[in-house]
């Protein structure tokens, strides 16, 4: 439990600011998506479906598969919880901090995040909403989480605190089925309100933290539960199935899903990563790269792995073995293990490719291939070298490996 309670914390500030373009600039270059801090949400853009929008603490922004983010609105506030109108993809919602102090308010936008207008200070406010949700059943009822649980019935206009909220509560969402039902992720595990927020029972068998609770607007509900992993049930027969379990030591912390597909599913984790899945949640890779990671550039990139890179680094990744009878290490080096082995994924995509084309400087064994191989073959080369890593290696890619070292 001591290592959740450092996930907890991670939730909560996911990280400490790193260098981030120029933030409060709507003309800031492209910002790398790894460098990128305080995720607190993500859906699939209503605008372009191939971009995520991100709501971060410096505001909202859009990020692309090529692993770069660029601003999606010149509103520059610390947007603490970020909510999508079911009904309305282009329909947003957020509360949080803005620049210099204080409490946003409820903010909101209709034109998927360009621009925004503040709709009310909410009960006992100004509020700073840490978790809020519209409901699937009606568009006009929001709940937020600010000194016990608010509810809003006219589009988050007005507010009324209707309830108490579970204790370290992470996330929220509204039922599709039933008006009375709330759903919250929590550190004592999924909790359910069968009574609009008045009281709270477990909502699974397993009372370990909840970190994530989605729904869906047909009323299928999909929960991270740490330590077991990916679950999903309909709200109709509340039977839980495992999706997935090879999470290892990380937490699924925001959750969305394409609307046009629901087996794409997008995810940040507890060290900041944004995550993407195409079946479903079964397997999951980083966002920065998903488009090109199918099966067809997998095997290209192991043909070609095997023909320039295999002699050194071994099958599958391996490495050499101080010592061993292959391992030329005439300078002190062996080649590494590309693998989980190593630290290949302390690494970014770029890095990586960039080191292949370049040869390495502190390695004259890592000479540069950039004669031999173009751009875009190394690029399907690390799309295979990435297929042999862990979840948790995903996770902590790039900048984001030092925050799975603490």
């Amino acid at each position: 439990m001591k290592r959740f309670e450092k996930i907890q914390t991670a939730a909560i500030f996911l990280l400490s600011a790193m260098a981030f373009g120029v933030p409060g600039s709507a003309n800031a270059e492209p910002t790398p998506l790894g460098q990128v801090q305080h995720i607190h949400g993500i859906t699939v853009n209503p605008i372009n479906s191939s971009r995520l929008l991100l709501a971060t603490h410096y505001g909202l922004f859009s990020a692309t598969t090529d692993g770069f983010t660029e601003r999606a609105s010149v509103f520059n506030a610390d947007m603490m919880s970020f909510a999508v109108d079911p009904a309305n993809p282009r329909r947003l919602f957020s509360s949080g901090h803005p620049e210099k102090g204080g409490n946003l308010g409820v903010m909101a936008s209709k034109d998927g995040g360009s621009s925004w207008k503040r709709l009310s200070d909410g009960a006992k406010g100004p509020v700073d909403f840490h978790a809020l949700t519209v409901s699937p059943m009606n568009s006009k009822v929001l709940y937020g989480i600010h000194e016990g649980l608010q509810k809003s019935s006219d589009g988050g206009v007005n507010w009324q605190v209707i309830g108490k909220a579970p204790e370290k509560l992470f996330a929220l969402a509204a039922s599709a089925i039933n008006n009375s039902t709330l759903y919250a992720a929590t550190m004592k595990g999924l909790m359910i309100s069968r009574d609009g927020g008045k009281t709270w029972q477990a909502g699974f068998i397993q009372q370990k933290p909840a970190t994530m609770v989605h729904l869906t607007p047909a009323g299928r509900i999909y929960v991270f539960v740490y330590g077991t992993g990916l679950l999903t049930a309909t709200e109709s027969d509340f039977t839980w199935k495992t999706i997935s379990s090879e999470f290892q030591d990380r937490a699924l912390m925001s959750f969305a899903i394409d609307p046009k597909n629901p087996d794409r599913l997008f995810a940040v984790t507890d060290t900041g990563t944004v995550m993407a899945s195409k079946n479903g949640g079964k397997q999951w890779t980083s966002f920065e790269g998903f488009d090109s990671s199918t099966p067809e550039t997998i095997r290209k990139g192991q043909a070609l792995y095997v023909e320039n890179c295999q002699e050194c680094h071994g099958v599958k990744g391996i490495g050499e073995r101080p010592g061993e009878p292959n391992a030329r290490d005439d300078f002190g080096f062996v080649a590494p293990a590309l693998n989980d082995d190593a630290h290949g994924w302390h690494h970014p995509d770029k890095q990586l490719v960039e080191t292949i084309l370049n040869g390495s400087p502190r390695n004259e064994r890592m000479i540069a291939w950039r004669k031999t191989l173009s751009e875009k073959e190394t690029e399907t080369i690390v799309t295979y070298i990435k297929s042999l890593w862990s979840f948790r290696s995903l996770a902590c890619q790039g900048t984001k490996h030092t925050a799975c070292m603490q």
